[in-house]
């Protein structure tokens, strides 16, 4: 059995169990869904997924193929053992998330230890998020923001685009 994967840009309504509906109208290149096609840009609103992001997201699958992670860089994430929490709040229209998010995911997939979990919820540009328990508490001021917690304690967050590179932030945080 074949399975055949649609992207596209995803438009999502209000409210947490809105419905996803596909925008067909775009051109792609050769039919490369992580060609060079221009994109409309889409909102994901609520709890998501890495795959929802990698393969509905068009910016940041191609960002997530491309990335060349820093593996000098994430050496000293490899030693760690204490349970680590990481709550990204992102928004899939905004650039620096789309750049950012993808990049953490293929850090946290090349580093591929156990004691790291990662979370990500979406906002629309109003702030909005839906319904989820995970944004409790939760303040935001930048996008993306990522909230690194150890023990039920934020030890951190990295907030936008960092200078240093992203697996650089990340080691500084332990």
């Amino acid at each position: 059995m074949m399975k055949r994967l649609l992207l596209g840009a995803l438009m999502v309504g209000g409210g947490s169990n809105a419905m996803a509906r596909m925008d067909n109208g775009m051109m792609m290149d050769n039919s490369n869904p992580h060609g060079k096609a221009a994109v409309q840009t889409a909102v994901l609103t609520g709890e998501l997924t890495s795959q929802q992001l990698i393969f509905e997201m068009i910016p940041m699958g191609r960002e997530y193929l491309s990335y060349q992670v820093d593996r000098n860089a994430i050496a000293p994430l490899e030693k760690v053992t204490d349970e680590t929490e990481i709550l990204v709040v992102l928004a899939t229209w905004n650039q620096a998330s789309q750049l950012q998010v993808p990049r953490l995911m293929k850090i946290l997939k090349i580093l591929d230890n156990p004691a790291f979990k990662a979370d990500y919820i979406g906002v629309d540009k109003q702030g909005a998020y839906g319904d989820t328990p995970l944004m409790e508490g939760v303040q935001v001021l930048s996008l993306p923001t990522i909230i690194v917690k150890q023990k039920g304690s934020e030890i951190g967050r990295i907030e936008g685009v960092t200078p240093q590179g992203l697996e650089r932030a990340l080691a500084h945080l332990f």
